[in-house]
């Protein structure tokens, strides 16, 4: 598998299909309560790994560097918060971890931002972190699945069952007529003849 090129697939993707459209105050609200829409949000990021890497595990024979993006949750040590995150690792070797892009209340933010508005703030609650991810990396020496923290094992293991809808395929609702057009609506034209004692208060069939 090319990894470079299907990396460069799924950063396209998801930059175009998902990253613009989450809700990132609801997924902030997320984090602090239920956890049900970040997982649905998770959700939606591994099913566009499925689709692009073509699979959940991501295996690497072959010689050279072969980095890949994958979505993931960490929780940070000191803070015990919970963050969804798209993991970078090296594949060649042994899964290093390389980078992480935050998924909070600023946007997407990465770890090695800079002074970009978010990543001292994100850097401050999170680091140091866990971390865990969704795909099957069998090169992985780093990560021990089993013995992660507790809330993340519980993210990974029924997020799945979560979908969740982004602002881009909310339903429009019709916008309710103004109090102007009520009236125009309902009013009695102008010319339009009294109904005698026999007709008042019946409707008229239409022809």
């Amino acid at each position: 598998m090319d990894y470079e090129n299907k990396r460069k697939q799924y950063i396209d993707h998801i930059n175009a299909k998902i990253l613009p459209h989450i809700d990132y105050f609801k997924l902030q609200k997320s984090y602090e309560t239920d956890m049900t829409y970040a997982k649905g949000i998770l959700n939606r990021f591994h099913e566009a790994m499925l689709t692009v890497y073509g699979g959940e595990c991501l295996d690497y024979l072959g010689e050279g560097d072969a980095f890949a993006v994958i979505p993931g949750v960490i929780q940070g040590r000191e803070s015990g918060k919970l963050c969804l995150a798209l993991l970078e690792f090296d594949l060649s070797s042994h899964c290093e971890h390389w980078n992480t892009v935050y998924l909070c209340e600023y946007g997407a933010i990465s770890q090695s931002g800079g002074k970009r508005y978010g990543t001292k703030e994100m850097n401050a609650m999170l680091i140091p972190y866990d971390y865990g991810y969704t795909a099957n990396l069998p090169n992985d020496i780093h990560c021990d699945i089993d013995r992660l923290p507790r809330a993340i094992r519980d993210v990974l293991s029924d997020f799945r069952q979560h979908h969740a809808v982004l602002r881009n395929e909310q339903a429009i609702q019709p916008e309710k007529p103004s109090v102007l057009e009520k009236i125009r609506h309902t009013a009695k034209k102008p010319n339009e003849p009294k109904k005698d004692k026999q007709t008042r208060g019946k409707s008229v069939p239409e022809r």
